[in-house]
């Protein structure tokens, strides 16, 4: 089976260090949804990477899991879909807590698709 169709969410496609988020939040594109913030940015690793934040506005830190869950599901089962070489960070707005699975992934790739559409390219 390959990496692509796998049933996780493996280190390497995570973004973890704190650098990697600030570098994406000062020259990544920044894509407004009703629900969540996406930043975006070009990596060289050659496969996409995701990033979650959720503050303590969204609610408490079940709350908070679950939407991390929810995200990193969309992101593993739309792999795929997504940009080979993009780092991606969603932060989520407090309207995102009620949400379902199908509405949140809509609500992504329509917002990846934006990104696609725009050309994917960090600005200066």
């Amino acid at each position: 089976m390959d990496k692509a169709t796998r049933e996780a969410f493996p280190h390497h496609v995570r973004i973890v260090r704190s650098s990697d988020y600030r570098a994406l939040y000062k020259t990544g594109r920044k894509i407004h949804s009703g629900r969540f913030v996406l930043f975006c940015r070009d990596n060289t690793l050659g496969h996409p990477r995701l990033g979650i934040t959720a503050s303590r506005k969204v609610g408490g830190a079940v709350v908070r899991n679950r939407i991390k869950r929810l995200f990193r599901e969309i992101f593993r089962r739309s792999f795929h879909k997504i940009p080979s070489q993009l780092d991606i960070v969603v932060n989520a707005k407090p309207g995102c807590a009620g949400v379902d699975y199908d509405t949140l992934r809509e609500e992504f790739l329509a917002a990846l698709g934006k990104i696609a559409r725009q050309g994917g390219r960090d600005k200066a």
